[in-house]
């Protein structure tokens, strides 16, 4: 029996097996370290539901610097992408799950 010959399972089944954005606990955070002033804008958020390695940091980076979606690949070069602190990561999934 071959893939093609097995039932394919309702959409709704394979996304109840996605993890839960409510269980995120990590992030990055993508800055420009440039920009001046007291206040720095988080130019982009990425959250895990386990710990980002540096291999998902350079992952994220690469596509930062083909992606054009994000704005972001005149600059991508030069932007740090940091472990994203805790409050951080707590006030984006309250905005991803408060839909």
């Amino acid at each position: 029996m071959n893939n093609l010959d097995k039932p394919i399972p309702p959409l709704t089944k394979i996304m109840n097996k996605d993890p839960d954005l409510k269980d995120i606990k990590y992030g990055l955070i993508v800055i420009d370290p440039t920009q001046e002033g007291d206040m720095i804008n988080i130019l982009h958020f990425v959250g895990y539901w386990d710990k980002p390695t540096k291999k998902d940091a350079d992952s994220l980076r690469e596509e930062l610097m083909v992606d054009e979606e994000f704005g972001l690949t005149e600059i991508a070069h030069r932007l740090d992408i940091l472990p994203a602190p805790d409050y951080i990561v707590k006030e984006y999934v309250k905005e991803l799950t408060d839909e």
